[in-house]
């Protein structure tokens, strides 16, 4: 993430004291493959603290663009703010930063380039019991 020069909201010191805010706050998600395929990948989302996923992305690429899937289990507080920082007037939700690792993890590794991505939420945590709704 870059603050724009134009419309900076933020001081030098301040603006490298939220992006290592923001830094610590990903590092506590992990993304694990659970389906390889040869142009689709399955990952799970975890964050360190939960013991199980709390939401998943899928991965197609047609040759051309990569097409993203995450869907977030509710069992995680995703609108909730990711951090606290005082004087900062646009604190990010964890929904928010998990974007940023997938960008970091999935997409950079695939090539970068042009990607399309859906976040949706599902009402209940295991796949079994969505039975269409999200």
């Amino acid at each position: 993430m870059s603050e724009p020069g134009v419309e900076a909201k933020y001081c030098h010191d301040c603006w490298e004291k939220k992006i290592a805010v923001e830094d610590i706050v990903a590092r506590e998600f992990s993304l694990k493959r659970y389906i390889r395929a040869h142009s689709a990948e399955k990952y799970l989302v975890y964050h360190s603290t939960l013991k199980r996923p709390c939401g998943q992305t899928i991965v197609v690429d047609d040759g051309y663009d990569l097409f993203l899937t995450l869907v977030l289990y509710p069992s995680f507080a995703w609108e909730k703010s990711a951090y606290y920082l005082e004087g900062d007037p646009d604190s990010r939700a964890f929904s928010e930063i998990l974007v940023d690792v997938v960008a970091a993890e999935i997409i950079e590794p695939w090539g970068g380039g042009k990607w399309h991505l859906e976040i949706f939420r599902s009402s209940e945590s295991e796949p079994e019991d969505w039975n269409g709704e999200m």
